[in-house]
């Protein structure tokens, strides 16, 4: 009797994993999904942030000609050095979407202030849907210019 009551529940047992697998399957890919847009967001904002830093420096530093403290270099040329890399412009951004547009220069009280503001957009987001999924992300980098 008791070998008839294990070989019916381990017949009723057969199909459950696999039952199990195609439930757990798509919660897992959306768990790696989002890490992995997790993880491209991060890389983007820190890359934002160094741009930001290398233009503060810029800014503070490679300012020529003139006789007295707090100044900066031409705004245009700051806004370049964080897009491009180069004063002189270019025609690739070192980040994808952001251009000098995004980047604001505040020169004011003995600090210049270097801002960026990008819209990130998830891989995910190119899929169509009810409206457009973007992140924002802010970078911004702070020097003092006066003594």
């Amino acid at each position: 009797m008791k070998t008839l009551i294990a070989r019916s529940s381990q017949s009723n047992q057969k199909g459950l994993a696999a039952v199990e697998f195609l439930v757990s399957i798509p919660v897992i890919l959306l768990i790696l999904v989002g890490m992995t847009e997790l993880g491209n967001a991060l890389i983007r904002y820190n890359t934002l942030n160094k741009m930001a830093q290398s233009g503060i420096r810029y800014a503070t530093s490679d300012i020529q000609g003139t006789a007295t403290y707090d100044q900066v270099a031409d705004h245009t040329a700051i806004k370049n050095m964080v897009v491009y890399g180069s004063t002189g412009g270019g025609s690739t951004s070192m980040v994808d979407g952001v251009t000098t547009g995004d980047v604001s220069v505040t020169h004011a009280g003995g600090y210049v202030t270097i801002t960026i503001s990008h819209n990130y957009t998830p891989v995910l987001g190119a899929f169509p849907q009810s409206g457009p999924f973007t992140i924002p992300l802010n970078a911004s980098a702070v020097m003092r210019t006066a003594p």
